[in-house]
């Protein structure tokens, strides 16, 4: 796969990831009944997948361990982040979960042990002045914004240390064992988190039929694939690149959100204008990037 490859299959991601907040408005239940039910689903799917396959799931007791521990992480992550929208609102967790790109352009060069690159942190900081900008009015909506925006940091922070962890296990394994072990350590968190913080609806069991196939959707269309192409690209981007375009999930989103639904998910336009000026630090950085390998390998010839 070249890097051009990735950046593809990355934003084909990022739009199955906007994607969901579509059948989150369409489905049913509650936040973290939902996010419960997307785990199943998308475990139960690569477990099929694993047995029509005959993959096997060879990794030291080490690798298994440390991949189990992301897996914890990516669970604090999903109950952090639909913590948030319950607490607060969609915008404000979404524009904390912005911050992400701050916390993985410091935590990136501690795991890979390089300098901090002073042009990753100022990208990272005006991301999250851009994404306030568009979810600034929010906060006359929201009952409890302080506690909903420390949640979706919390939700940022720990997404920045699971994806630049993948970035270091990729090399170790394959993509769909390293995706299989954290959702399944991850369906375990958030399954205890379900059962004894939250309030469980009762017919949490018992989805309806149009819920199901939405949840299907969910699972299978909208996590499964993502999350394997996401880990499998960090063969060739980094971690900051991967949570810098991941913030164009909320772009998405509100687009989509728009075509599905019409004038009731209309935007102003201020929110297109901040859109596009997270397109053109995507590109920068992505500019930034080649030019500084080219220097590299000019170094090096």
């Amino acid at each position: 796969m070249t890097r051009n490859q990735a950046l593809l299959l990355l934003h084909l991601c990022v739009l199955c990831w906007g994607f969901t907040a579509i059948l989150g408005k369409l489905i049913s239940y509650d936040s973290i009944a939902l996010v419960w039910w997307r785990l199943v689903l998308v475990n139960i799917s690569l477990f099929i997948y694993m047995l029509l396959r005959r993959k096997k799931l060879r990794l030291s007791k080490t690798l298994f361990l440390k991949i189990a521990a992301v897996g914890a992480i990516v669970g604090i992550h999903w109950l952090c982040f639909f913590g948030g929208i319950k607490i607060a609102n969609i915008s404000i967790a979404m524009i904390s979960v912005s911050s992400g790109t701050f916390f993985t352009s410091l935590i990136e060069p501690w795991v890979y042990k390089r300098k901090i690159n002073r042009n990753e942190v100022l990208i990272g900081l005006l991301i999250i002045v851009i994404l306030s900008f568009i979810g600034f009015s929010e906060f006359e909506n929201s009952e409890n914004p302080i506690a909903g925006i420390f949640l979706g940091s919390m939700a940022a922070l720990t997404v920045a240390i699971f994806s630049t962890i993948n970035g270091k296990l990729i090399q170790q394994a394959d993509a769909f064992t390293i995706s299989f072990v954290e959702l399944i350590f991850a369906l375990a968190l958030v399954t205890i988190g379900l059962f004894i913080f939250f309030e469980v609806p009762e017919t949490i069991f018992y989805p309806t039929q149009q819920d199901l196939v939405y949840l299907l959707l969910l699972g299978i269309g909208c996590t499964a694939f993502p999350f394997i192409a996401s880990v499998e690209v960090m063969k060739q981007l980094s971690p900051f690149s991967v949570n810098l375009t991941i913030n164009l999930e909320i772009v998405y989103a509100i687009i989509l959100g728009y075509l599905v639904f019409g004038e009731q998910e209309k935007m102003t336009l201020t929110f297109y204008g901040c859109s596009f000026l997270i397109l053109v630090l995507i590109m920068i950085n992505e500019i930034l990037k080649r030019n500084r390998k080219r220097k590299e390998q000019n170094i090096i010839s």
